[in-house]
């Protein structure tokens, strides 16, 4: 069983300064995106090099800044410069590793997010956003696809987002990312009721392991949600002035998607110990009646074990000792006691094994 990449928060770079911009091994080479749009008209340019960053030119117009990839210092050099994205917030998305949260630098906002990148592993991107202005940037190790339907909207005139300020579009890459995480934990679910089917129908230790596996994500998801509600929370209190009043209806409902995670990943979580649990008490009630068997076994042959016993003294005088039908009235001894012992075993129910 591959073991999945901790995200565990904390600093991987003990030693260095604040603010030192590691390029993680094996990054991709950035694919930068351009996209520009008020109400009335859409631009969208693909493929922007480190110079085209630098020449972006100011405008009155949302600009969103798409940056798929850290493999080229050049790039980020040149989106800290023209942009004055503060380092501390540069590190934070090269270690991909931050727990969602907020952090406010001066007129800008950072904002750590998680994304579900597969329903099916349970597996989280960070999604970093930095906004200052009218201007929004997100970063991305790599091309994630929860943003494609926001960018679709975009071309819809008619939209809201088309209609709204950067606020909106903050809010919309925020609501994208908590989208993504109903798909995994509705996946989760229905393996957990499979577990629960499964554990009742057929009760045995085997679905331990994949119960295991399913908690395991669970805890994984909740590391996640939590945070992610914390952040909601933090946008509307302390970061309240950045929004518009018209938006703030909107991270209200943000905030109660990721209350409502994080209590489905609690229900589920439930669900998994009544389902562990019931898994254990079936097999200790399937030991017990293996047991009780055993014991109403023994206590049939104690008995029969005492007579042939007795009768197998060699003495010269005992009674019975010549008796020409002996050996088969002790026989019929030995059943009539069997018998007897069997029928009251079952009168008390120890001989059954299974459904009671």
């Amino acid at each position: 069983m591959a073991r999945r990449r901790r995200h565990h928060g904390l600093p991987t770079n003990p030693g260095r300064s604040p603010g030192t911009l590691v390029i993680p091994d094996g990054a991709s080479a950035p694919r930068v995106r351009l996209v520009r749009y008020d109400a009335r008209r859409l631009e969208v340019r693909e493929g922007l090099s480190a110079a085209d960053v630098l020449a972006i030119p100011h405008a009155d117009e949302i600009t969103w800044l798409a940056v798929e990839g850290f493999g080229e210092r050049e790039m980020l050099t040149a989106i800290e410069t023209r942009f004055d994205v503060p380092r501390l917030a540069l590190e934070d998305v090269l270690g991909n590793c931050a727990r969602p949260k907020l952090e406010s630098f001066g007129d800008a906002l950072f904002v750590v997010a998680r994304a579900a990148k597969d329903p099916a592993r349970v597996e989280f991107e960070q999604l970093s956003v930095f906004v200052r202005g009218r201007v929004l940037i997100t970063f991305t190790d790599e091309p994630l696809e929860t943003l494609s339907p926001l960018r679709k909207r975009l071309d819809d005139v008619t939209s809201l987002t088309r209609r709204s300020g950067v606020d909106f579009l903050l809010y919309r890459v925020l609501d994208s990312a908590v989208d993504t995480y109903v798909p995994a934990l509705e996946h989760l679910g229905a393996r957990l009721d499979a577990v629960e089917a499964e554990a009742i129908a057929h009760p045995s230790s085997k679905p331990l392991t994949t119960l295991y596996e399913l908690m395991r994500d669970l805890r994984h998801v909740a590391r996640v949600a939590l945070p992610m509600r914390e952040l909601a929370g933090a946008l509307s209190h302390e970061a309240r002035g950045f929004f518009h009043a018209s938006t703030l209806p909107f991270l209200a409902d943000l905030r109660d998607h990721t209350q409502g995670v994080v209590e489905l990943t609690a229900h589920y979580r439930d669900l998994g110990t009544d389902v562990r649990e019931l898994i254990h008490g079936a097999l200790n009630l399937r030991m017990n009646q293996v047991m009780r068997l055993l014991t109403a076994v023994t206590s049939v042959f104690i008995p029969l074990s005492f007579l042939t016993g007795l009768y197998g003294m060699n003495f010269d005088h005992m009674p019975e000792l010549h008796w020409r039908y002996g050996y088969f009235i002790v026989l019929a001894v030995l059943a009539g006691v069997a018998l007897l012992i069997l029928r009251w075993l079952r009168r008390q129910g120890w001989t059954k094994v299974g459904e009671e």
